[in-house]
């Protein structure tokens, strides 16, 4: 057999820029899950818990045992301070002790502790609280205490909770993949045009995608899911989600060329793993969520869970998204600025020369 083709194709960049995918992709996910994950489950303390005391000083005694024997970190605080942190999911469960329960926890009578949790969480921290309320329930009273567990905002349908997923993340895997044949195209026309006016007739195409593809997901989710958020609230945080996407990859392609394709998807793990549909991002260690903070999707599928179950809650992932959109586009603009033009042109002589 020849091999004179393969010798060819060994020749070609793109075959070494393929083979390096192959290789680097499972090793990045292999080390950064490995890393990012290791003793995670170790890391229950992390999660915080509101104890609501409404029997008065007599129930004391319970809500420091509660915070004794909890693994969480525990607190005392108002019904009303807790339900608000509740709905904004910052604190994994809500724990109320009824008014008389020490009354008939006395006289032998059945009385229950509520426990409130926000369905919005990772499905690993609610099976750790609802454990947990359990087991505490068991130990404060025995067979005399029930264990009230009520999951707040929940849905029927499991096809709506993955739609955070799907509009946080998949649309950072399909504005990845285009900005991989618009860094092609860009290559071809900043020998033709001038870079500037290549670069931002490209950002009036890139506008209207990302008002066209937000509106076609958005509106298919709307009428396919029941989701507590209104059209327009989904569509406004789609719409700031995909522009923050098509920013952050339009970035890495303008300072790393054609490795940013690879740049792109070692951020995957990253996303993947911050954003706290699989683990709690409180039960990584603090680097891991410092750099979930920098990234599109992880913040586009945190703030998604919180206006699927929720209908709100998502300001702090909106603050982050407008960083990132706004920062990773001015560090595009430089990278086109010091880029030395390509323009080919014709010569007197007919021959081609570059600029």
């Amino acid at each position: 057999m020849r091999l004179q083709p393969l010798r060819e194709m060994m020749k070609i960049p793109n075959t070494k820029v393929g083979i390096a995918f192959a290789i680097i992709v499972p090793l990045l996910f292999a080390i950064i899950w490995l890393t990012g994950y290791h003793d995670a489950t170790s890391h229950f303390d992390r999660l915080e818990v509101a104890v609501v005391n409404e029997d008065g000083s007599q129930a004391d005694s319970v809500a420091e045992q509660m915070m004794a024997n909890l693994p969480f970190d525990t607190e005392v605080t108002s019904y009303k301070d807790a339900r608000e942190q509740l709905d904004a999911n910052d604190i994994t469960m809500m724990i109320v002790i009824p008014e008389a329960f020490t009354k008939h926890l006395a006289a032998q009578e059945d009385t229950s502790l509520e426990f409130h949790m926000n369905s919005a969480n990772s499905q690993v921290a609610l099976s750790a609280a609802e454990s947990a309320a359990r087991q505490m329930t068991a130990s404060i009273g025995g067979s005399h205490v029930q264990a009230d567990i009520m999951k707040e905002n929940s849905i029927s349908n499991f096809a709506t909770s993955m739609v955070p997923m799907m509009l946080g993340f998949i649309v950072f895997i399909a504005f990845m993949t285009m900005n991989i044949q618009f860094n092609i195209v860009t290559q071809i026309l900043n020998r033709k045009f001038g870079k500037w006016q290549v670069f931002w007739n490209k950002q009036l195409l890139l506008a209207i995608i990302g008002i066209i593809v937000p509106t076609i997901i958005v509106t298919i989710h709307a009428v396919m899911n029941d989701v507590a958020a209104s059209y327009m609230q989904l569509w406004e945080f789609e719409l700031l989600v995909a522009f923050a996407c098509i920013s952050f990859t339009q970035m890495s392609f303008a300072i790393f060329g054609n490795a940013g394709a690879l740049f792109n998807v070692a951020m995957i793990p990253f996303m993947l793993m911050t954003a706290g549909n699989i683990i709690p991002v409180d039960m990584l260690s603090p680097v891991f969520r410092v750099i979930g903070n920098i990234l599109p999707a992880s913040n586009g599928v945190q703030g998604f869970a919180q206006l699927i179950y929720n209908g709100e809650g998502a300001s702090a992932n909106v603050l982050h998204l407008v960083l990132i959109l706004v920062i990773t586009f001015a560090l595009s603009c430089a990278a086109v600025m010091l880029k030395k033009q390509q323009i080919q042109y014709v010569a007197k002589d007919k021959k081609t020369a570059t600029v």
